[in-house]
């Protein structure tokens, strides 16, 4: 008897059933480098284009209160993240990608917004399942997010002008292996949201 061999990236979700937007770690200290400067342009656009098509818009955040609560792993591989502290400038939302006041803002403390957040519980009581991602960073947290909503069963979309990472080869790698396994990866986020209206849910 011989296993029929596993097929990726042979499938889409295709579907705006019931969109959201969450938006990763959109803070400064992930949009220093000038080569995320058009990601982070293109997540305001998205964020914008969401709104106007009454898509509901989420924020996640990084925010560590203790230098203990980096946990160890990110303690060893990433301890300028003990920067993100309340109130410190490098913590707050960059302006570019456009932060409105009174939306949704998730603080976590590990990789995926799902992790120890009200996250799940906040985009079910938005009545959320088709959900697209942006922000930072691709490998990173947006990974990390777009694999537990797959796991939770939402649809993610993930937007690729809208996410960006410190390796053009890592982000590349990543959205190729994101649009395989776990989500459809679209090329333009606002123009995702802009046909809403035009697509059948």
């Amino acid at each position: 008897m011989t296993a029929e061999a596993v097929r990726v990236g042979v499938g889409r979700l295709d579907t705006t059933e019931r969109p959201g937007l969450v938006l990763v770690d959109c803070q400064k200290l992930f949009t220093l480098d000038p080569a995320v400067d058009e990601a982070a342009l293109a997540c305001g656009r998205a964020a914008a284009a969401a709104r106007e098509a009454g898509v509901p818009v989420v924020w996640l955040r990084v925010v560590f209160d203790e230098g203990e609560d980096l946990g160890p792993v990110w303690t060893a591989k990433a301890p300028a993240l003990t920067q993100l502290r309340p109130g410190a400038d490098l913590a707050e939302l960059d302006p570019r990608v456009g932060y409105v006041e009174g939306e949704p803002v998730v603080t976590k403390k590990r990789a995926s917004g799902f992790v120890r957040t009200d996250l799940d519980d906040l985009l079910h009581d938005l009545d959320v399942h088709t959900l697209a991602v942006a922000g930072f960073t691709t490998a990173g947290c947006v990974r990390a997010t777009v694999v537990d909503a797959a796991s939770l069963d939402y649809a993610p979309v993930v937007l690729a002008d809208a996410v960006a990472d410190r390796s053009t080869a890592i982000h590349d790698a990543a959205l190729v292996d994101l649009d395989a396994r776990y989500a459809d990866v679209v090329p333009d986020g606002a123009a995702w949201f802009r046909a809403l209206g035009s697509s059948p849910a």
